[in-house]
């Protein structure tokens, strides 16, 4: 495990990740990580470096297997299991070359992790991310915000987020009405077609 007390960086205020596909949306079970799997797998097809992001405001597990950094304020690991059900099991398991599992106690720390993963990843890859806090500290090539069909905003959060997406995807439960072949990518940067 790494001590982030010893990296002396300055962290920038906030990121340009074009080569980000990021995911929020209006509480759990909207499909976001259906779609992350769909997104991982379309974009592997075309030999791409996937690397997924899954970031979740609280904790859930005092010690994952693969840690990599704690503090007071977060945890990184390296999801390994391609058996479980996690979200981010579910990630690797749709051929992402590594995933990242975050735990939070605040959006303030998200600066941190997202320099501390960035700066692990190869040249050249692409995200796909599950998380609503990292978007007001990051500007991805792609940002689509997940609700159920006909569901209005209702949490502050999401009446913050909606106006920043690139895209507001519905899900019925089993479809979303954006196909991700809609996905590409152009110079190492995502686009929505």
């Amino acid at each position: 495990m790494i001590n982030v007390g010893h990296i002396e960086t300055e962290i920038p205020k906030h990121f340009v990740v074009p080569n980000m596909l990021l995911l929020a949306g209006s509480g759990q079970n909207v499909g976001k990580t259906s779609f992350a799997v769909d997104a991982i797998k379309h974009l592997k097809k075309f030999g791409n470096v996937v690397y997924g992001l899954k970031i979740t405001p609280h904790f859930h597990t005092s010690n994952p297997t693969h840690l990599i950094v704690q503090t007071d304020d977060y945890q990184i690991a390296l999801e390994k299991d391609f058996l479980g059900n996690k979200d981010s099991s579910r990630m690797l398991k749709a051929g992402a070359d590594e995933v990242f599992f975050v735990q939070t106690t605040t959006d303030n720390a998200l600066l941190d992790v997202f320099d501390f993963v960035n700066r692990m990843a190869k040249e050249n890859v692409l995200w796909v991310c599950e998380s609503g806090g990292l978007r007001f500290f990051v500007d991805p090539g792609v940002f689509l915000y997940f609700k159920h069909k006909n569901q209005e905003a209702q949490k502050e959060s999401a009446k913050k987020l909606m106006p920043l997406a690139n895209r507001i995807v519905e899900f019925d439960g089993s479809s979303f009405d954006l196909p991700v072949n809609q996905i590409s990518v152009s110079e190492n940067k995502l686009i929505l077609d």
